[in-house]
């Protein structure tokens, strides 16, 4: 295996190698901006430097996440309500203000990516929050986080 690197810039944002599991790497940032700021990671299993289809990812995620977070937002509002969620968490839905916060995108090697709200109002968010997949720019399918060992 290569000497990964501490560090990964992108646009003026520097992503940091953390800590993680031998076989995995992992590099993330936070990004200011919207309600605070946000974070951008991208991870490599097996350990190994980020594909160049991860770095135009995460840049691109850098370059557009308050559009990015909001067409998320949107899509989960739309997608979620149904007949299998309560009423309270319909309601959270329709209310002005969705109840989605603390966003933060994982990009993969493959350059696939999710973005992830750690504060969800919902009952399926309560211990993991709730994600949404993308392709490319486009919002395409809700990850349910609330058991962790299906992701």
């Amino acid at each position: 295996m290569s000497t990964l690197p501490d560090a990964i810039e992108l646009d003026g944002v520097t992503l940091i190698r953390i800590d993680a599991p031998e076989d995995v790497a992992c590099w993330t940032a936070g990004v200011e901006g919207g309600d605070g700021g946000w974070t951008v990671s991208i991870v490599a299993e097996p350990a190994e430097e980020p594909s160049a289809e991860a770095r135009e990812a995460a840049q691109g995620i850098v370059a557009e996440f308050g559009a990015l977070s909001d067409a998320a937002i949107s899509y989960l509002v739309e997608e979620l309500p149904g007949p299998a969620l309560s009423a309270a968490d319909r309601a959270l839905l329709a209310a002005e203000e969705p109840p989605f916060g603390a966003p933060e995108a994982v990009v993969w090697q493959d350059g696939t990516w999710m973005m992830r709200f750690a504060e969800c109002g919902l009952e399926m968010g309560d211990e993991y929050g709730v994600g949404v997949m993308f392709a490319g720019r486009t919002p395409v399918a809700v990850e349910d986080l609330s058991d962790p060992d299906e992701v």
